[in-house]
């Protein structure tokens, strides 16, 4: 769970940020890299999908359960 859990955060980031650069990067190279702008678009929506159904599923809901499923309390 804890493994899936950071999985899923990290490719949110990496996603947010494949987003957010070639959606910058468009506007000097070209339209080459609106394939870059959707995967990262994906990448984000799917991983944030799939976080809120495993912290739905395992109730995983609030702050300090999420900081006890870390170790971080």
């Amino acid at each position: 769970m804890r493994r899936w859990f950071v999985r899923l955060t990290l490719g949110m980031i990496s996603g947010a940020v494949l987003f957010l650069f070639s959606l910058v990067a468009v506007h000097w190279f070209g339209s080459l890299l609106w394939g870059g702008v959707i995967l990262g678009g994906g990448l984000l929506v799917g991983c944030n999908i799939g976080l809120e159904v495993l912290k739905r599923h395992y109730q995983v809901t609030t702050p300090q359960a999420i900081f006890r499923l870390l170790n971080w309390s």
